[in-house]
């Protein structure tokens, strides 16, 4: 039994023991009675604290979605019909052609967009999305290993990535400014709202595709007008082009505890909560039930202390552990001392992190325990960056010489240069 437990028994005795001598003390039956309620009382007090310990005690202390789901307590029940209405929308994103019927709605409209993001689909898979899958098997890096949860911050609605360099892990958390949004209703859109749509939404593609990362300021305006109103639209995309169907969505909040609260099914209208979850499996039914979480939330250390719903994202985010951590355009956020809270959850929770240079700092990777193995190319930052070049991890790049990598994305993809670091933890 805890401190606090032991001293509010105490109390809750004394007190009885006080009301019992002053108002029963000449009634031997009625003060029968009271030091039975007394008992009662105080035997119920230690049941409770003791399930509590018990309950924490027994924890799992895996962080797998099979094991320990941030969400593993929370219903995942969702009706037929609405599962199937996602699918049926999530193929026609991903262009199958063979959805498109002669009675589907808008018709030639998906016909027209089923083309070109086809076109754009397979130029992307020959450029990045093949490098990087023979690169992750063939690095020997074990990047994809345990642990099985992915916490990828300052990612906006990047799946794309994610799920290019840890295909394996099983749970995804991703956290960005961004809105997390709701779903855009396919039966009931006219032709120019479905056009509309559709054209808003491969033009938030178009940085990610052409350079390797969502650009804030881009994501910041394609999320909040039109019909793209969050990251969902892309990672359904997403999903739906790894070939993924889809087995529930729900939103929800976040409370002071790091507790998710008061979900509800993801529909297509607002629904104001901070964060959702989709799970997702192998259309041909392969393997378990995978989990993506996105969280929309401030990463600064004001953001993540002011108010109860961002004090509740540290104590989520914190309560990651063994976890595997992913940071690429990151802004070089960490780098600045207002960005602590995020930059120590990482490096003290991670047991593995692969990162570009603007992910967290090479000497603070190296004084947190983390042996790291640099990757690609690193001379330079961009322009606007041009303040946060770091001379050691420059140093280190000379020193060990590594292999140019065969893909470039990140900032410096427009010098045809690519770094990575790959850091495990002693």
């Amino acid at each position: 039994m805890g401190y606090r437990t032991r001293e509010f028994c105490k109390t809750n005795y004394t007190f009885l023991t006080f009301q019992s001598h002053q108002f029963i003390k000449n009634t031997l039956h009625l003060q029968i009675i009271y030091m039975r309620l007394s008992f009662a009382i105080l035997l119920g007090i230690s049941l409770m604290a003791c399930q509590n310990n018990q309950a924490q005690s027994s924890k799992p202390t895996t962080d797998s979605a099979k094991k320990a789901n941030p969400m593993s307590q929370v219903e995942t029940t969702v009706s037929t019909g609405t599962v199937q209405k996602w699918n049926r929308f999530c193929d026609l994103l991903s262009g199958d052609t063979t959805k498109i019927t002669s009675n589907l709605k808008n018709a030639s409209i998906w016909l027209s967009y089923s083309r070109g993001t086809n076109i754009k689909w397979n130029s992307l898979s020959k450029r990045i999305s093949t490098p990087i899958a023979k690169w992750v098997d063939d690095s020997k890096l074990g990047i994809d290993n345990e642990p099985k949860t992915l916490v990828y911050p300052f990612a906006g609605g990047d799946f794309y990535y994610s799920h290019m360099f840890f295909p394996k892990q099983d749970t995804t958390i991703m956290v960005g400014l961004e809105p997390a949004g709701y779903l855009f209703d396919i039966d009931t859109a006219s032709p120019i709202k479905l056009e509309k749509y559709l054209s808003n939404l491969e033009h938030s593609l178009y940085f990610p595709h052409k350079l390797g990362f969502f650009r804030t300021y881009s994501m910041e305006i394609d999320f909040t007008k039109g019909y793209l109103n969050g990251t969902i639209h892309t990672c359904l995309y997403y999903m739906a082009k790894f070939g993924y169907s889809i087995e529930y969505i729900k939103a929800f909040d976040i409370d002071a505890f790091g507790n998710p609260v008061k979900e509800v099914e993801l529909g297509n209208k607002p629904h104001k909560k901070i964060a959702i979850r989709i799970g997702y499996k192998a259309k041909d039914g392969s393997g378990n039930v995978k989990e993506l979480i996105y969280i929309t939330g401030d990463l600064s250390d004001q953001g993540m202390t002011n108010g109860t719903k961002n004090t509740g994202l540290y104590i989520y985010l914190n309560s990651r552990k063994q976890i595997v951590s992913f940071f690429k355009a990151a802004s070089y956020l960490m780098h600045k001392s207002s960005f602590s809270k995020i930059r120590a959850i990482m490096t003290r929770n991670s047991k593995r992190i692969l990162q570009d240079d603007s992910g967290i700092p090479f000497p603070i990777l190296k004084s947190t325990g983390f042996q790291v193995t640099v990757l690609g190319e690193y001379t330079r930052t961009i322009q606007l960056f041009r303040s946060r070049v770091q001379q050691d991890l420059k140093a280190e790049y000379a020193a060990k010489k590594p292999a140019k990598l065969p893909f470039n994305i990140g900032y410096n993809a427009e010098f045809k240069e690519c770094n990575l670091q790959s850091a495990v933890k002693k």
